[in-house]
């Protein structure tokens, strides 16, 4: 079975920092691999001791010391897509990556639910529908028997379970297992495994198609919020009094 793990390179959420005088994070900080990714890696790693094959971590945009992080724990090959603008908004890495999957027709995708920096949870749906194959997001247990997964996945109010047929695309939380940490032997092991770097012009990709629908402006300090009035232990006549009056000094009262 050929599985492909999605993973994106993100700032150390532990490390970050805001600069006001910067109007900016703070320079310098670890980048590591989006933690919901490294549970998918970790299903997917899983997965391939079940059923045999191969797996195949992936990211757009600069993601050395993600993919690095994948092969020593354990995934066969890296394939690294880079270039101007990656990796962009949710929907131009969806594009690249897609382009990517296209050329490698693996039987399952994982990847997180969301990333720690964006935050927007778009990847891994709009991959799948890009591909037309189903989608189980909020994943938090899995079992695969006769070449059906049993998902079971978190909603709102509880646990749904699902079953379904690859090709798939799977999103993780971190109810799965933890993210096994690479061994030194694992280590050593991935300085000798393959690393494919493509730009986008090798998956049949102008730059007119990576043009992000999304921008962001700089980052900022919320305002800062008043603590409020309590009142405790006053009589209601009292603080019916406290209240008016503070409406009033508001010019909340006609």
């Amino acid at each position: 079975m050929k599985i492909a793990v999605l993973i994106k390179q993100v700032p150390d959420p532990n490390a970050l920092r805001f600069d006001p005088r910067l109007g900016d994070l703070v320079p310098g900080i670890q980048p590591v691999a989006n933690e919901y990714d490294l549970y998918a890696l970790e299903a997917a790693l899983r997965l391939r001791e079940q059923t045999g094959g191969e797996v195949v971590v992936a990211s757009a945009g600069p993601a050395r010391d993600a993919l690095n992080r994948g092969l020593a724990m354990g995934a066969d090959r890296a394939v690294a897509i880079e270039g101007e603008g990656l990796p962009g908004d949710s929907w131009v890495t969806a594009t690249v990556l897609t382009a990517w999957l296209r050329r490698e027709q693996p039987d399952v995708i994982w990847c997180g639910q969301e990333t720690s920096d964006s935050g927007t949870g778009n990847v891994g749906p709009t991959v799948a529908a890009r591909l037309d194959i189903p989608l189980v997001s909020n994943v938090v247990g899995w079992e695969f028997r006769d070449g059906v997964f049993e998902i079971e996945r978190e909603i709102e109010d509880g646990h749904q379970f699902q079953e379904v047929a690859p090709p798939v695309v799977l999103c993780a939380l971190s109810a799965l297992p933890q993210p096994r940490l690479p061994t030194l032997r694992g280590i050593m092991d991935a300085r000798k495994k393959p690393v494919e770097r493509l730009a986008p012009a090798d998956l049949g990709l102008d730059p007119g198609s990576l043009t992000p629908l999304v921008r962001w402006e700089g980052l900022r300090q919320p305002a800062a919020k008043s603590a409020g009035i309590v009142l405790q232990d006053v009589p209601p006549d009292e603080a019916v009094e406290q209240l008016l009056a503070f409406l009033e000094a508001c010019g909340l009262l006609g």
